[in-house]
């Protein structure tokens, strides 16, 4: 099945392929933009994404593990669930560093 899917700014085009177990597999790439808080001075900016992704999604409860694919527990595959919460995990990061803060030093010893 073909993906292509747009929530709030970011992009998912991917490939999904449900597998003899049951299970999908989404390899793909997830772009666009995501308006982030800076973590040291928490001015919102907009942060650019460009990155390949490679989803297995399983039915609760898993209990394995995968070095190839990021592990995503559904009863029903939802693809704006996915994306939403790829969302959260962007904005969640602490590397959202804006352009002004870049070259500032942040734990300072006082």
């Amino acid at each position: 099945m073909e993906i292509n899917k747009t929530i709030d700014g970011l992009t998912l085009k991917a490939q999904s392929i449900k597998n003899k177990n049951g299970e999908y597999v989404i390899t793909g790439k997830l772009s666009g933009e995501v308006e982030v808080e800076c973590v040291k001075c928490l001015t919102p900016f907009k942060k650019h994404i460009e990155e390949d992704v490679k989803f297995k999604v399983v039915k609760p409860p898993y209990d394995g593990f995968d070095e190839e694919y990021d592990i995503i527990e559904q009863e029903k595959l939802d693809i704006d669930d996915i994306i939403k919460s790829e969302i959260e995990s962007i904005k969640a990061d602490f590397s959202n560093v804006c352009e002004n803060c870049k070259d500032k030093e942040f734990n300072k010893e006082f």
